[in-house]
């Protein structure tokens, strides 16, 4: 990740008073980089198993609670789902047809998926679509907005 990027995220975090010394810069984006590589390597190796060439989010998102980041499992599932939403009919999950050869592949399943990805909604029916995600979640995210930090 470019070292720009990384002081950006780091200053909208910190107090506007505080500094970051050029090793601290260094060294968050040396584990920026190796967290990415970390996570596509384990979704790279599940496509490779699955024979298929195109890492899609939903791997990344089972990567991760593969290696054990399972406290971003659900607020990116929810994320994915939102977005995807927004997105229209550029998601693949509204099409009848990528929806069934999904299913087939194993790909596209609502429920749990080696025990790894959840169903943002948790209604378990894997359709892509339903309710809006209110409610109260098993771990009280309902309401979790990944990008706040941001705002």
């Amino acid at each position: 990740m470019p070292i720009a990027n990384v002081i950006r995220i780091m200053r909208r975090i910190l107090p506007a008073h505080a500094k970051i010394s050029d090793d601290a810069k260094e060294t968050i984006q040396e584990c920026v980089s190796e967290y990415i590589s970390f996570v596509t390597g384990e979704a790279n190796e599940r496509c490779q198993r699955e024979q298929r060439k195109t890492v899609t989010a939903d791997d990344v998102i089972w990567a991760m609670g593969k290696l054990g980041f399972d406290s971003y499992v659900e607020p990116l599932s929810r994320f994915l789902a939102r977005y995807r939403e927004t997105e229209g009919d550029r998601a693949s999950y509204r099409d009848p047809m990528m929806q069934q050869q999904q299913q087939q592949q194993g790909m596209y399943d609502g429920g749990v998926l080696n025990g790894y990805y959840r169903d943002p909604f948790g209604s378990g029916s894997g359709s892509g679509s339903g309710e809006d995600g209110g409610g109260t979640s098993q771990n009280g995210m309902s309401g979790f907005d990944l990008y706040s930090h941001y705002k």
